[in-house]
């Protein structure tokens, strides 16, 4: 008796695309419900943060800005810098209360960066420190985890640096990213509303720049500030399986302790430096030191598919790397089974999934081919009559409850995401209607380039011949 192969690919896509449908109903869709209200923390004048200041028997908080950057990318770090020195200017008390730090691999930039900041004629505690090529960590980091280390040690040996005994956070930023004024309050009132939180996220967005990237690199950018909602429960219901490299609010004393030096893997430059951070962070100090300041920040998506693609390839790898370091942290060690498995079985499966979707994908337009094209399902010898009406009422009861509810929720996370990367653009309905349908129409396309490149990363990382890459994005 042959075997209907439309029945097994249609089955084989079913698992893979009910295996994902489960991640968004128990995971993405429930921290939407859940955070939606908090997901943009109160951003309130600062009248009331100083009598919130004054009833807590606080001190207003010293914020400690740093852009960490590669070098060669001037004209979006200054963007960033004039953003810190806007919130610098919005009140007397504020100015006092922040430093800058811009930190580049470029020699050549320090003075650039310098001029630009004192021509904005305001006295701001900053400095502009270049990561020098022979500096090596006692780990061997490599990358951006490099340059945080370095920084770490810097102000530690630098008075300059230094300030006053009020609460000192360091507030890592990228290259492009901004921040509005109405965002800051809401990081100050966070702060001071939570007195003993350590480590601070809040969402980012990707406006900067949004018509120069390509359509596709727009569409793989458009779930990311939905997927926020997920950060804002992990951060309030720790442990951290995600962390964000920018918009990350540490204590100091904290980021001295925990530091950024985690060394390699197999020789290999760790590509996910911000998620170790945070579950260091969490095995030695526990869940209580973790929180959501509500403050956003925007920065750009990248401009071409390949670009898009090759920070897909990183997340995953660095993922994958992180699964390996953490095992080796005694801190980790010292957690009881429960919670090392639980870690460790959930970031696997935020992986997995997002590799499978690919497959999905894959066994889906396979499907569809097969029974759009007569010749082809006649070749291969596939009679739909010989699919029994069991089987025929189970795909009708699996397309109502599982794959439409699922696609629509895809959907919904898109759009929802899309809207916060439009939204600061200022653009007319017309213009936002034009980019909701473009972005529609090319996600099933876009959403399997997306899902192969995490299942690319998979792939090469459970053979052994992970990608180890680090190309510079265009900014």
């Amino acid at each position: 008796m042959a075997i209907n192969l439309g029945i097994v690919l249609w089955l084989c896509g079913g698992v893979f695309f009910f295996l994902c449908t489960l991640y968004y109903m128990f995971e993405l869709i429930p921290s939407y419900i859940r955070q939606r209200n908090s997901y943009v923390g109160n951003a309130p004048n600062y009248e009331k943060i100083l009598e919130l200041v004054d009833s807590s028997g606080m001190t207003f908080p010293t914020i400690k800005f740093q852009i960490t950057t590669r070098g060669n990318e001037t004209h979006v770090v200054k963007r960033g810098i004039k953003s810190i020195i806007e919130v610098a200017n919005s009140h007397p008390i504020v100015g006092k209360s922040i430093e800058l730090l811009v930190v580049t691999e470029n020699p050549t930039e320090i003075k650039e960066f310098t001029d630009y900041i004192n021509e904005m004629d305001i006295l701001l505690n900053k400095k502009v420190i270049n990561v020098p090529n022979t500096y090596t960590t006692t780990k061997g980091t490599l990358l951006k985890a490099r340059s945080l280390q370095f920084s770490l040690e810097y102000r530690k040996q630098n008075s300059v640096m230094k300030t006053n005994n009020n609460p000192q956070f360091i507030f890592y930023f990228d290259a492009e990213s901004t921040i509005s004024i109405e965002d800051f309050r809401r990081v100050i009132y966070s702060i001071i509303s939570n007195p003993n939180k350590k480590i601070f996220e809040g969402p980012i967005v990707y406006p900067h720049r949004y018509f120069e990237s390509g359509l596709i690199s727009r569409q793989m950018e458009a779930s990311r500030p939905f997927g926020c909602y997920h950060c804002a429960h992990v951060m309030k219901n720790p442990p951290p399986l995600h962390l964000h490299g920018s918009n990350l609010l540490v204590e100091e004393d904290l980021a001295n302790e925990i530091g950024w030096d985690f060394g390699t893997v197999k020789n290999r430059p760790l590509l996910a430096e911000d998620l170790m951070f945070g579950l260091k962070a969490y095995s030695q100090f526990g869940s209580s030191i973790f929180g959501w300041h509500g403050g956003m920040i925007l920065e750009q998506p990248p401009f071409s598919l390949r670009e898009s693609i090759n920070a897909r390839l990183r997340w995953i790898t660095g993922a994958w790397q992180a699964l390996i370091l953490l095992k080796l942290l005694p801190s980790f060690q010292s957690l009881s089974f429960h919670k090392r498995f639980w870690i460790l079985f959930r970031i696997r499966i935020r992986i997995l999934t997002y590799s499978l979707s690919f497959l999905t994908s894959f066994f889906i337009s396979i499907t569809i081919l097969l029974f759009l094209i007569p010749p082809l399902s006649a070749l291969l010898q596939i009679n739909s009559g010989s699919i029994s009406s069991t089987f025929r009422y189970f795909q009708l009861v699996m397309t109502l409850f599982v794959f439409l509810p699922g696609t629509f929720l895809w959907l919904f996370g898109i759009l929802n995401g899309l809207s916060k990367n439009v939204n600061p653009l200022n653009l007319s309905n017309k213009q936002k209607i034009v980019e909701y349908c473009k972005i529609i129409l090319i996600s099933p396309a876009a959403g399997a380039i997306e899902s192969f490149s995490a299942f690319y990363a998979t792939l090469r990382w459970l053979i052994g011949k992970p990608y180890s890459n680090w190309y510079v994005t265009s900014k």
